[in-house]
């Protein structure tokens, strides 16, 4: 089929990957080459395929679908783009403004139809694939948003997101959890940090607690904490009943 639209899956989930596969194949012109469980497979993939969309969820263990995207920095191969999260204000302003397409799950038949129609429309104006510079742009943008900024009683502190593994209120103050370092202080309340947080998958759990939703491990609805996990950090962190909810349905 000449106007055949090839496409490649990359989600660590399995239902995931197999939800978008079925919702794909609804559609006549739609061929799915493969389905990537992580980012080394998708980078292989795209090199044997060449597609002309990729699927590609944002957090997955072994790299995100950001770090493919710098894996393809300097190849010939420059596939559309369709972002997949579960976290609507993750990176999705970084996303926005360099004109990517994004998808939040759970994904249902309309949003897949969306995403493919403007595909077609961009085919039919001549335009095959994203243009390059607008990858660029968009790492460029996220690269500009890959450290936060704190005031502290004594300076500034400067701190990777992934670093921080959950926040505690102190009064007006904020105790961030590290991975890498000595806990720190910073000099801003609890709702200011998740302010400044909003567009990374961070999940306020009660009114003195959020946590890196990258490093949740377990729901505990009877003793009303949250695990979180990071090597050999583990926190047992109290939640609200109705905010440990809303994080289960999440």
């Amino acid at each position: 089929m000449a106007n055949t639209i090839k496409t490649i899956i990359v989600d660590d989930e399995p239902n995931s990957r197999d939800i978008i596969d079925f919702l794909l194949r609804t559609s006549k012109d739609v061929q799915v080459l493969d389905k990537c469980d992580n980012i080394t497979q998708a980078f292989e993939s795209i090199k044997h395929h060449n597609p002309d969309i990729v699927f590609l969820d944002i957090e997955m263990p072994g790299g995100s679908g950001f770090d493919l995207l710098h894996m393809l920095r300097n190849t010939p191969y420059n596939p559309t783009i369709v972002f997949i999260t579960a976290f609507n204000q993750f990176a999705i302003k970084a996303i926005k403004h360099a004109a990517f397409d994004y998808l939040l799950k759970p994904i249902d038949i309309d949003d897949i139809n969306d995403t493919l129609a403007r595909y077609r429309e961009k085919q039919r104006n001549g335009i095959k694939k994203v243009d390059k510079s607008k990858a660029e742009l968009l790492l460029e943008h996220l690269e500009g948003f890959s450290k936060l900024k704190f005031n502290m009683r004594n300076g500034v502190l400067f701190v990777d997101p992934d670093d921080i593994i959950w926040c505690e209120a102190s009064g007006s103050y904020t105790v961030l959890h590290l991975h890498s370092r000595k806990d720190e202080v910073v000099s801003v309340s609890l709702k200011d940090v998740e302010q400044q947080l909003h567009q990374y998958p961070f999940f306020r759990v009660s009114r003195s607690a959020i946590i890196n939703l990258k490093y949740l491990t377990k729901i505990d609805r009877r003793n009303k904490v949250c695990i979180v996990q990071k090597n050999d950090l583990v926190f047992k962190i109290t939640g609200s009943p109705q905010q440990l909810k809303a994080l289960e349905n999440r």
